[in-house]
């Protein structure tokens, strides 16, 4: 925000997920303040689009597409041009001259966001269509943030890098997507479009050797939806790896369990690329909870198993967990907080997040409680996020809120005592401190 005040820009972009929301709304606020059009990207913004072009006025237009790097290239020519025809942009939400929200609407018009119905012949095989978005110019921020961002990165996973610190670390995005993306077997807790698509293998690495010259990046957070739902993509990747980059990289990306187990090869694929981090939703330690959120193929077998490999390869695990669900009891929850203990004891896992199950508008437990019993559609964000997953656990689940907060608060202890690092998403700091309090 200090630098948005400084150099006081024409247009700010702001790509915002749940978890940064309200920090996405706090930079329009400030740029909004300067004068500069708004714009807002990513699944959160998608999903709601509509309702946060009618609560917000800080906020000028919303880009819904996964690929919103296309439609924000012509918005900007709209704007320069002074034309304003934003209703031919696609998947852009807008306000219009009576103030009403105009444009995409997710709901009815999401089917439209896939990267095939760019205007783009490269765009057309999922393979190699990510290729059309040019290796991003990291040297366009200041110097002084990628210090903060190492700085902070190393103040929480320095020690996974044993004497070895990283000069530099930075995020990308050359595969998107996940094998779940039908929504018959996409997670009840997962409310993003997940289209697939690829770059190249080489346009992968010209990325990676980019921006280790620019910001001396050696670690990579590549941010595919789950990479390891891809074993063909990450085959090509490490085929395709430069004789000549001249340092090691290694990366963090996100996975799933289920993929680990049914590839024989993909812990070897992953360790052959260097994933030295993974982070995985593991959901649940007891059957019966795993299944409702994630499909009847899921397992704590499985889960477990899947640790297993990755630990013999070195790699390093961030698990997170949702506790309060509907088939939740206290025996499964038990039955949960036991067996992260026993995977903590075990070094299976390196990072633990628990946290009550949050319902949002654009997830299954969002709209089964805002249908029945919190009907209005027009809230772009909770008011009290803790206040709606207790109402949801209080109706739905057969345990407390309460329980929930315990269960959690007694996995970040463990942890705690075991010296690895815990969290628990966006559920409130205070209920943690009063349960330690006590």
């Amino acid at each position: 925000m200090e630098e948005i005040e400084a150099i006081r820009p024409w247009l700010v972009g702001i790509g915002t997920l749940c978890t940064s929301y309200h920090t996405a709304l706090n930079i329009a606020k400030v740029s909004k303040s300067i004068g500069a059009y708004t714009v807002l990207g990513n699944d959160h913004a998608a999903h709601l689009s509509r309702q946060i072009i009618r609560n917000r006025p800080t906020v000028d237009f919303v880009i819904a597409a996964e690929y919103g790097e296309y439609a924000l290239e012509i918005l900007i020519k709209e704007l320069l041009d002074g034309v304003g025809d934003f209703g031919s942009i696609p998947s852009l939400t807008y306000r219009s001259a009576g103030g009403e929200a105009a444009g995409f609407d997710y709901a009815t018009q999401k089917n439209k966001l896939a990267i095939a119905n760019l205007p783009f012949e490269a765009a057309k095989r999922r393979k190699g269509a990510l290729d059309i978005f040019p290796t991003v110019d990291r040297t366009l921020y200041p110097r002084f943030m990628w210090e903060g961002y190492l700085e902070n990165y190393l103040s929480a996973f320095g020690h996974l890098h044993g004497n070895l610190a990283p000069t530099g670390i930075t995020t990308m995005n050359r595969a998107r997507g996940c094998s779940r993306a039908n929504e018959n077997i996409k997670c009840k807790h997962c409310d993003m479009l997940l289209d697939v698509a690829f770059s190249s293998g080489q346009r992968f690495w010209d990325e990676v050797r980019a921006a280790h010259a620019q910001v001396q990046s050696e670690v990579f957070y590549e941010v595919c939806d789950s990479l390891t739902s891809f074993p063909r993509f990450i085959r090509e990747v490490c085929r395709t790896r430069p004789k000549d980059l001249g340092f090691d990289p290694s990366f963090f990306i996100y996975g799933q369990a289920l993929d680990i187990v049914r590839n024989d090869d993909l812990g070897d694929l992953l360790a052959e690329l260097n994933v030295f981090k993974l982070n995985i939703g593991l959901e649940s330690g007891c059957d019966q909870t795993l299944r409702h959120m994630k499909g009847p193929k899921d397992s704590v077998e499985i889960n477990e198993a899947a640790l297993r490999v990755l630990k013999q390869r070195g790699i390093n695990v961030y698990g997170s967990f949702v506790l309060g669900t509907e088939p939740e009891t206290q025996e499964t929850l038990r039955t949960t907080v036991d067996w992260i203990r026993r995977i903590i004891d075990e070094g299976l896992i390196s990072d633990v997040e628990a946290q009550p199950i949050l319902p949002l508008h654009n997830n299954h437990y969002g709209r089964k409680l805002f249908s029945s019993y919190r009907p209005s559609t027009e809230e772009d964000w909770p008011i009290d996020i803790d206040e709606v997953s207790r109402e949801f656990i209080t109706r739905y689940s057969g345990v407390s809120y309460e329980d929930c907060i315990a269960a959690a608060n007694e996995i970040r202890q463990h942890a705690s005592q075991a010296r690895i690092n815990f969290g628990s998403g966006l559920s409130k700091k205070e209920n943690y401190d009063v349960m330690t309090a006590n």
